[in-house]
């Protein structure tokens, strides 16, 4: 545990040294906070005039497929870059101690900046009736969500040493995961393809959250596939030994 604080608290440390994760952190609660309010083809907040955060939580998804490989694609590229990946494969920690660390710097940062967005829902509970259970399963799923679309990113940035290019391939397939659970996309597909397709996304397994329904299942699926890219990560990294 102590090496994978080291590694935690010096990649979290990074996010807050710099300008780029304070500007993250601010882009994205502008983004957020504008579309639930004032939202595109008449399904902002006051459009709906419903005392909901749902709306808030359906933009969550696609907002993650543009930051999250922000987020990501430097923890890797850069190290490779720098040359300090040589540096830090030689020091005496394991290969998912040091990937473990990294993940959960990233992941830390995002559900930070996540709970600075509370404020949406604290101002619709100000102008109505407020189902607080819908919020709980709403943050929980965001975060789960979040955690496994960095941990494709992660997987991603372990690739190459060029951050551009690790960014735009983890865009990319963070967007096909989206498309996955979309139903005119899964409408191409047979029945028993398109529940296949449907449950590898990760946006359709976030969509029980969004409605407030906290299933087991959803959590499980989302620390499944948490932990089998953290693997893939770890296996990759022993090659580069």
């Amino acid at each position: 545990m102590r090496n994978i604080q080291t590694v935690f608290y010096k990649e979290l440390s990074s996010y807050f040294n710099t300008p780029i994760g304070y500007i993250f952190s601010a882009f994205f609660l502008l983004l957020i906070s504008f579309l639930f309010f004032y939202g595109l083809g008449g399904n902002s907040f006051w459009d709906l005039k419903i005392a909901s955060v749902e709306q808030f939580f359906s933009w969550i998804p696609i907002l993650y497929i543009i930051f999250i490989p922000a987020i990501t694609m430097r923890i890797w590229s850069e190290e490779e870059k720098s040359g300090t990946v040589e540096v830090l494969l030689t020091l005496p920690m394991k290969d998912f101690e040091i990937v473990i660390g990294k993940f959960l710097s990233a992941w830390a940062f995002l559900t930070i900046s996540i709970l600075c967005t509370l404020l949406a829902p604290l101002t619709v509970k100000i102008l109505g009736d407020l189902d607080f259970g819908l919020v709980f399963s709403g943050y929980i799923g965001t975060i789960l969500l979040g955690g496994a679309y960095i941990s494709i990113g992660i997987l991603i940035s372990a690739f190459g040493k060029d951050q551009i290019s690790a960014f735009i391939i983890t865009l990319l397939v963070c967007f096909i995961l989206f498309l996955m659970g979309y139903e005119p996309i899964l409408k191409f597909f047979s029945n028993f393809l398109a529940g296949f397709v449907s449950f590898l996304s990760l946006s359709i397994h976030f969509e029980s959250f969004r409605m407030g329904v906290f299933d087991p299942r959803d959590v499980i699926f989302y620390l499944s596939f948490i932990s089998l890219m953290l693997s893939l990560n770890v296996f990759l990294l022993r090659s580069k030994r």
